[in-house]
């Protein structure tokens, strides 16, 4: 999800042919690593179907980094201020070793039971995203993990929230609708594909 009241940065460098992504994880065997790079091959595979420059590079995997306490309390802050912060504010700041991070989008598979959401790192054009810890009830568990984190992406990408209840960018989403759904990833809407191509095409 996109964190309610905030704005999209506007994207300066939108023709760049790399945005460098760096995972946090507490561990190489967590289960939400997988579902992250296939994700990440999710949409790199439909950015190059359309015929669009940017493409995510796994550049790094972090493992227990002493960033990453300052990243789960930043984490926390934000979730708190879910929905309390005022469109145009920028909401809490990012830890200042995020900033001196080399990477565009950073994600933060948190140990922590939030939901998942995309941040904007401060006034720059890079992102952080949160994964929190899923459910075990499968139940409760609307969308699956790929998909929550395609989700997160295509708001560091640039999209925003549709009202289709079964689209990847979906806000509210209908948990019946997606089980239906035959293929892996949920589809994106017209106006995801046009927002992209606004984007991302060269002049």
């Amino acid at each position: 999800m996109l964190l309610a009241g905030q704005a999209l940065p506007a994207l300066a460098g939108e023709t760049a042919a790399e945005r460098q992504v760096v995972i946090f994880t507490p561990a190489l065997d967590d289960e939400r690593l997988a579902p992250t790079r296939e994700a990440l091959a999710f949409w790199n595979s439909t950015l190059a179907q359309l015929r669009l420059s940017p493409r995510l590079v796994e550049a790094a995997v972090v493992v227990e980094s002493p960033l990453t306490r300052s990243l789960e309390n930043h984490a926390q802050r934000l979730w708190r201020q879910a929905g309390r912060i005022s469109a145009g504010e920028t909401g809490p700041r990012a830890p200042r070793e995020l900033h001196d991070e080399e990477g565009d989008i950073f994600i933060l598979l948190s140990r922590q039971h939030l939901m998942s959401f995309a941040w904007p790192v401060d006034d720059t054009e890079r992102y952080f995203v949160a994964i929190g810890t899923r459910s075990e009830d499968r139940v409760k568990q609307a969308v699956p993990t790929h998909n929550v984190i395609a989700h997160e992406l295509g708001h560091a990408l640039g999209l925003t929230h549709n009202n289709q209840p079964a689209a990847l960018m979906c806000s509210p989403c209908r948990s019946a609708l997606i089980k239906e759904y035959p293929h892996r990833f949920l589809p994106l809407t017209a106006l995801d594909y046009a927002r992209l191509q606004e984007l991302y095409a060269g002049p």
